[in-house]
């Protein structure tokens, strides 16, 4: 209600504003602010939550503004010419973000800039279509008949500017908010709980292309003509520095930007010759002493900045009815995991050699070995992050060798991380509702309007995720900010959003690395707890005691091949494990100083 009420009275204020300043001139500028902050705000959800870098926006926002003028030269409907200015928009993002999957970083940066000049060109040469530098000639907008004078036409850009910010901030605190900021945060961690990273990223691209071109749509008919002068290189560079000095990832952020991007050059128009070297100067202020943006970094001197959720429910006290907390856990039948003769070769070097391993859960196995024996290489086989160079996975009877790891999430397989990869920028409830994501069935439509039914879902994986966070002690701290806690916290964080995904068989990979004695502990009673209500465990860990008082069947590892199998009394006395930890009796002879 409170969220209404604001825009209610921002309403209000806009459609106020011609009255309270009749000037056409001022009235102009509230336009040129509207449709500027409408492509700041799309551009904000493919960059702040997203973390995909777009320098080529004035691509989007030049084919929504001729896509929409051409159509109402060619007598289509103002209205209907916009939707398909938008559906250009979203088709041809999704066509550059194909082009850019593999793309990461600057080489990301890269393609959008050769994009976004290459929409320039075409703008500026195709000259029989968009008219060029001599720009196209348009008659006023008009609705169903009725002539959109300026203070119309600025009243018509505040109601969609309103729209799409009320549904851009629906997404924010939506179920797609958070995929983004996690995918955003770790794409290897995101797809380990069922996220397909690469169709999130055409979505999240594609969103953020439709809006530029509704930004650019309004804009052409704002003064009845524009020329491709309006799209060039620097235009995309101005958008991206309204994002990340007002606050990249924030909601305000956006609004912030506009008006150092828009209202700024207004207000010093005197200095327009160096208006690159300010803006310039501008950003680099803003990332080296305001490196959140301005909303962001404000935040912080304000104290700890409360990341958006949908669940400020009391933490239910449900951590002893363990049955109740995973009780799908219960309904598993036993698992079959058959690993046939399985090689991973990195140029020519064979990480993993010839091994083979059957498991029947639910059990716990130990995988070990010293550093450097495979470990880490044969659970990113297991959960999808390698395909093998030879030899075969097989799940439950069904061949998944070549799945990715969405995919393994998707057939009861998950892990943890050596190195922790949690959603740092996110809540600890957040983090695990992100474990949630195979488990959702409202779709996008549901979760942009905020219907009963995705109120109703919220609230109910909002109450699992605290059940699981009480089952592994940390639901006292679900609103705290997930970097902010202690390094063994996090590696339970990470277990409770591991267990989210409802796993068969979950990997932990040195579940115990860095955690203090205390923390050792907790992490040791919950994989207990989690044997208890059989869930299937690999455990990876160089804690010899954890090993040897949780573990059912240990398979050892040393340069890449399996050399030892069996239970945790056998392996503790097996001569080939003792060589490869201890080394052989010239080493052991040496140590004994004969």
């Amino acid at each position: 209600m409170r969220k209404w009420l604001i825009y209610a009275l921002l309403a209000i204020l806009l459609y106020a504003f011609p009255w309270l300043i009749p000037s056409s001139y001022f009235v102009h500028m509230a336009q040129g602010f509207l449709y500027t902050y409408i492509v700041v705000v799309g551009l904000n959800l493919l960059v702040g939550l997203s973390g995909q870098l777009s320098l080529g926006h004035a691509g989007f926002y030049a084919i929504g503004a001729y896509t929409t003028a051409l159509c109402t030269l060619a007598n289509v409907p103002f209205l209907l010419s916009l939707v398909i200015g938008m559906a250009a928009c979203a088709l041809t993002g999704a066509f550059v973000a194909m082009l850019s999957l593999r793309a990461k970083g600057p080489y990301l940066a890269m393609v959008t800039i050769a994009f976004g000049l290459l929409i320039e060109i075409v703008a500026n040469r195709w000259v029989d279509v968009t008219g060029g530098p001599a720009g196209l000639y348009l008659e006023e907008p008009s609705l169903f008949g009725f002539r959109l004078g300026v203070v119309e036409y600025y009243w018509f850009i505040a109601f969609i500017t309103l729209v799409i910010a009320a549904l851009v901030d629906n997404l924010f605190t939506s179920r797609i908010g958070r995929t983004f900021r996690a995918m955003g945060n770790s794409e290897v961690a995101a797809a380990t709980v069922g996220v397909n990273v690469r169709n999130w990223k055409v979505l999240a691209f594609s969103l953020s292309a439709l809006i530029a071109g509704v930004g650019g749509a309004l804009f052409a008919f704002q003064n009845a003509y524009f020329n491709s002068d309006s799209f060039t290189f620097d235009k995309s560079i101005l958008f991206l520095i309204g994002v990340i000095v007002g606050g990249a990832g924030t909601r305000l952020g956006p609004v912030i930007g506009t008006v150092i991007i828009f209202l700024l050059p207004q207000w010093v128009q005197s200095l327009y010759d160096y208006h690159l070297l300010i803006f310039g100067a501008i950003l680099l202020f803003s990332l080296i002493v305001l490196p959140d943006g301005i909303v962001g970094g404000f935040g912080r001197l304000m104290g700890r900045r409360k990341q958006l959720t949908t669940a400020h429910s009391v933490v239910e006290d449900t951590a002893e009815e363990k049955s109740d907390d995973v009780r799908w856990a219960a309904e598993r039948q036993e698992t079959v995991l058959d690993v046939e003769h399985v090689v991973m070769e990195f140029d020519g070097y064979r990480a993993v050699d010839d091994v083979s391993l059957e498991m029947k859960g639910p059990e716990v196995r130990g995988l070990i070995g010293p550093n450097g024996s495979g470990k880490s290489t044969m659970v990113n086989l297991l959960t999808g992050v390698y395909v093998p160079t030879a030899g075969r996975i097989r799940w439950n009877g069904r061949d998944v060798t070549s799945f990715a790891p969405h995919q393994m999430a998707a057939v009861g397989i998950t892990r943890t991380f050596q190195n922790l990869q949690l959603f740092g920028e996110m809540t600890v409830l957040q983090n695990v509702m992100v474990g949630f994501h195979l488990h959702y069935r409202t779709g996008f439509w549901a979760n942009l309007f905020h219907t009963a039914a995705f109120h109703r879902e919220e609230r109910q994986f909002a109450a699992e995720a605290l059940r699981l966070l009480a089952f592994v002690g940390m639901a006292e701290k679900a609103e705290e900010t997930a970097a902010n806690l202690s390094y063994g916290e996090q590696r339970l964080v990470e277990i409770a959003r591991a267990m989210a995904v409802r796993p068969q068989l979950l990997i932990l990979d040195e579940p115990a690395a860095g955690a203090s004695h205390y923390e050792v502990e907790k992490i040791t009673k919950v994989i207990r707890n989690l044997k208890d209500v059989g869930i299937s465990i690999i455990l990876v860990e160089h804690h010899m005691e954890i090993v040897m008082n949780v573990c059912d069947h240990i398979t050892v590892l040393d340069f890449g091949k399996k050399i030892a199998e069996g239970r945790p009394e056998e392996i503790q006395n097996h001569p080939q494990v003792i060589e490869a930890y201890l080394g052989g009796e010239e080493v052991s002879k040496l140590v004994v100083g004969t």
